[in-house]
């Protein structure tokens, strides 16, 4: 039994319109096997899915509702500009502030330098520094945090 590619593209076709699992042809030395069943012991049911879905929705109301209450908590300084982040107004003074440190609101922090320009930096809330988050002498980027302030 010789098959022609038209023979078995039709053969192909019938299996499928009939929606035919399994099939099994021998011809002499030939055997020819079609099965059509999928296993689907990998694939999750509706009811997994869908609880799936709402754990992780619990999941991600959860995150947002921690990141919410630090948001409360803390305060993050961030650079209003690209340039070269300074702790103190000059090279051998010491540090605005340092971890620990209580700060006002409008009180300078740091200072930095872009375009040959020293520009102050202040604090927008009252509270104590916990993370000082940029080095000395570092290049900041616009946006970048530079420090967290617990609010007070």
């Amino acid at each position: 039994m010789l098959l022609q590619t038209t023979e078995l593209k039709k053969l192909l076709s019938t299996i499928t319109k009939n929606k035919i699992e399994e099939i099994h042809i021998k011809s002499g030395r030939i055997k020819i096997t079609i099965n059509t069943v999928t296993k689907r012991t990998n694939l999750p049911s509706p009811l997994k899915n869908k609880r799936t879905k709402q754990e992780n929705h619990s999941k991600k109301e959860k995150n947002i509702n921690q990141i919410n209450k630090e948001q409360d908590k803390y305060f993050t300084i961030v650079s209003p500009m690209i340039g070269t982040f300074y702790r103190s107004p000059a090279p051998n003074e010491k540090p605005f502030i340092n971890i620990n440190n209580t700060v006002n609101k409008n009180e300078t922090v740091c200072i930095i330098e872009a375009m040959k320009l020293m520009n102050e930096i202040e604090s927008e809330v009252n509270g104590r520094i916990v993370e000082i988050l940029v080095e000395d002498g570092d290049i900041v980027d616009c946006g970048q945090a530079l420090m967290r302030v617990q609010k007070q």
